[in-house]
């Protein structure tokens, strides 16, 4: 075995073999690690085990009583077919002659008895009805006195004719199965044929307990039953029983001796487990119970058995570990020196290149450490002196640069200053793009300026990388939340502004997936030469004028913006229709105009954003005039200081001035509803009575009543269908003919006269109208209604 002090090298200073000594610690007590855990599974090991062996018992317990109550299903289901047997019932209680009897008795063996042996298995050994009415035995294939059949058929090995009567054919028993018993199955012939039976009574018929006239006899075949127990006898080397209600032991394994009382005493419950010693064994007794029949199945195993495979493993996983423990003890030292070895060397060169003296080193490491630090400590005040100033010269030049405010010439000819700053471009072809950031909320929480650096700061890098990968990018910061970037091609081609686009994407979908920072992005086209940065600025900035309409957390190019058109669409008439909605309370239909208005300028042609601003000025200004005009307190409508035109034009978007429009239209046609109602009331009174005032104006129509009460055709029709719930052109065809049928009393006016009297320009459109409405032509109305 390799002693740990052959693995220890020969160090030039005795305190530098420390770092050995800590790796070789370092490694033992990583061992000891997984070690500790050894020896807490060897501790718990026989727990485990007597834990395992209380399911495996409990499984099995579970299997018998399920495989045994499946059984005796089956002699429930036969025991219910014979005892509510009608033919059974009238036999128990009738009382003929001797031969009439008989034969009804034959008729119900072969009819009945012989028909259910059939259906039952093998776990159903044979059963029989005794009647007590003659005293006699019904079995499938046999009808026949008691005592013939006790003394050739079945017989019990240890109990005689009147045992046999007393315990089974006499007294009461509802379900009762009785203990395990040697049946002879041939009294007469040799040994009789003996096969163990646990033997089914139910008296007949059911429930009389009163009034017993025979019994109804299931003999199981207990061989089937131990078949069952060999299962676990078999994997458990234990003892089965079973146990009825009365702690009876109904049947058990052939080794197993009769349980004690104070055993039978503590099986309570549905299930359990306990230590009890059994004739000097210490024995671990586990049960289960059945809900169906109330039996126990209880498995009894010794302890000795049991503890016998809990010691064979305890050993096995005791010698394993000291095993483990001195293998890994030796690669432990093995590994410690072979990771010491580079050390040395270093050390070793270090020393024989530039050796430290009057210096105190507490270990390799301390040492390595002390000798890189001083050999760095001098460059990096040099570098921080340097570096130190650059980035706040750095970043004023290229604000400068980018607003136009540098001579072009004094870039070219000042490129050695360039240089100090980190700046140089690499061909005349430039462009610039500015990122806005919009939303940071999900980014961090309270908005401090140093949350805003740091967004300024990963915008700026990321940026930088992005448009580095292929060309030149500089970054600068403008605002608080504004960043700029100038963009230097290294190689010019017709795909300049297309990869501008690529890298705006790029940084867009980063910024939003990674980092959930919300921006929007403006870029200029590609220039030609550093006198035209200035221009593509302007160009960046008049694109990102733009957010107005692309909305939030877009991307503009300025080469994309339309020529837009010098006018705006909000004509006087839909002004008026506005208003009227607003004064009638008709919020929803506001809402849809406002929709409308909004569609027909932003979505159907160009505009700029200064247009923009001004419809949406005009339009608040609509709704200042409806409050003075109504006489409404602004305070109370919108709120204390409240002001409509800061609070729209505080909005960064179309979409965010449309919906704040909205908002304050819907509070202010809202406000109208409590006296919509009565005003309602009377303009639909009013038009009923200009419709009954014009029936005779052939002119009469949805465009003279929207000019009698100046409002559009198409809030006439919407108003009156709202309000009375029939459309207006009906109501004037209604009234026209209603009129007629009036103007009929007067006989001697004709159909042409009537359609002109009643609106009509001819008599044709009249009668169609006419017959529509009533069903038949004016004429033959007339000859039905006023005929003598």
């Amino acid at each position: 075995m390799i002693r740990i002090s052959d693995l220890m090298p020969r160090l030039r200073k005795r305190g530098r073999s420390r770092v050995l000594n800590a790796m070789i610690v370092s490694n033992m007590l990583i061992l000891l690690l997984p070690m500790a855990m050894g020896l807490f599974l060897y501790v718990w090991v026989e727990k485990v085990m007597e834990h395992n062996a209380e399911r495996s018992n409990s499984a099995m317990l579970e299997q018998l009583r399920l495989s045994v109550d499946n059984k005796l299903k089956e002699v429930d289901i036969l025991a219910k077919q014979v005892a509510f047997n009608p033919k059974l019932n009238f036999l128990l209680n009738t009382e003929g002659d001797d031969r009439t009897e008989s034969y009804r008795q034959v008729e119900f063996v072969r009819d009945y008895l012989n028909r259910y042996q059939s259906f039952v298995s093998g776990f159903v050994k044979d059963f029989y009805v005794h009647v007590q009415t003659g005293d006699v035995i019904l079995k499938p294939g046999l009808r026949t006195d008691a005592r013939t059949f006790y003394d050739k058929y079945y017989k019990y090995r240890d109990m005689d004719y009147e045992a046999w009567r007393q315990s089974v054919l006499s007294g009461y028993r509802n379900m009762a199965y009785l203990p395990s018993r040697v049946l002879l199955q041939n009294p007469e012939d040799g040994d009789g044929n003996p096969a163990g039976v646990i033997t089914y009574v139910q008296s007949l018929p059911l429930h009389d307990v009163s009034g017993m006239r025979g019994a109804l006899v299931i003999l199981i075949d207990e061989e089937q039953v131990q078949d069952m127990f060999r299962q676990i006898e078999t994997a458990n080397d234990s003892a089965i029983y079973i146990v009825d209600r009365n702690r009876t032991v109904i049947a058990s394994t052939g080794q197993g001796e009769p349980l004690p009382e104070r055993v039978l005493n503590r099986l309570a419950g549905p299930s359990g487990l306990f230590d009890e010693p059994l004739d000097g064994v210490d024995s671990m007794i586990s049960y289960t119970s059945s809900e169906q029949t109330g039996w126990h199945y209880v498995s009894v195993m010794p302890m000795d058995r049991f503890m016998q495979r809990v010691t064979q493993i305890k050993k096995l996983a005791l010698t394993v570990l000291v095993f483990s423990l001195v293998i890994g003890a030796v690669a432990a030292c093995g590994f410690a020196y072979r990771h010491y070895r580079p050390v040395k060397r270093t050390v070793d060169a270090i020393m024989q290149g530039k050796p430290i003296a009057g210096r105190s080193v507490a270990n390799e490491y301390e040492f390595i450490r002390q000798t890189i630090e001083g050999s760095f400590t001098e460059e990096r005040h040099l570098r921080d002196r340097l570096s130190r100033q650059t980035p706040a010269i750095r970043a004023n030049f290229l604000s400068r640069l980018i607003r136009g405010h540098v001579d072009p010439e004094q870039v070219e000819e000042e490129q050695l200053s360039l240089d100090f700053m980190g700046v140089r471009f690499e061909s005349e072809r430039f462009a610039v793009f500015l990122v806005q950031v919009e939303e940071i909320s999900r980014f961090g929480g309270e908005q401090t300026e140093r949350l805003w650096a740091q967004i300024r700061f990963i915008v700026s890098n990321i940026g930088t990388d992005v448009a580095n990968a292929r060309h030149l990018g500089y970054a600068v910061d403008l605002e608080r939340d504004r960043v700029a970037f100038l963009i230097n091609f290294r190689e010019t081609g017709a795909a300049e502004a297309e990869e501008l686009h690529e890298m705006a994407e790029t940084l867009h979908t980063i910024m939003k997936e990674r980092f959930a920072v919300s921006l929007t992005i403006a870029a200029s086209g590609v220039h030609e030469g550093a006198g035209r940065i200035g221009a593509a600025y302007l160009e960046a900035m008049a694109a990102l004028d733009y957010r107005m309409f692309k909305g939030r957390n877009a991307i503009i190019h300025f080469g994309d913006i339309r020529e837009a058109k010098p006018h705006y669409y909000y004509p006087i008439e839909f002004e008026v229709q506005l208003v009227n909605s607003v004064k009638s309370g008709d919020a929803e239909h506001v809402g849809k105009l406002l929709d409308n208005l909004f569609e027909m300028n932003f979505h159907s042609g160009g505009m700029t954003p200064e247009l923009g601003k001004c419809l949406f000025f005009n339009i608040v200004s609509t709704f200042l005039k409806i409050i003075n005009a109504s006489n409404l307190d602004p305070d109370a409508l919108l709120g204390r200081d409240f002001d409509p035109v800061k609070q729209l034009f505080g909005c960064g978007t179309a979409e965010e001035m449309h919906a704040e429009t909205k908002r304050l239209y819907d509070t202010l046609a809202r406000s109208f509803q409590t006296d919509a109602s009565d005003h309602s009331k009377q303009l639909l009174h009013d038009m009923m009575s200009f419709v009954e005032r014009n029936l005779s104006d052939a002119n009469l129509g949805l465009t003279m009543i929207a000019d009698q009460f100046g409002m559009t055709p198409q809030y006439v029709s919407s108003f009156f269908k709202k309000t009375s719930g029939h459309n207006l052109i009906d109501h004037i065809t209604r009234s026209r003919i209603e009129m007629a049928k009036r103007l009929m009393e007067r006989s001697e006016l004709t159909n042409a006269q009537l359609a002109q009297m009643v609106g009509y320009t001819n008599d044709v459109v009249f009668i169609r109208a006419f017959k529509k409405l009533e069903g038949v032509t004016p004429g033959k109305y007339r000859v039905s209604a006023f005929a003598p």
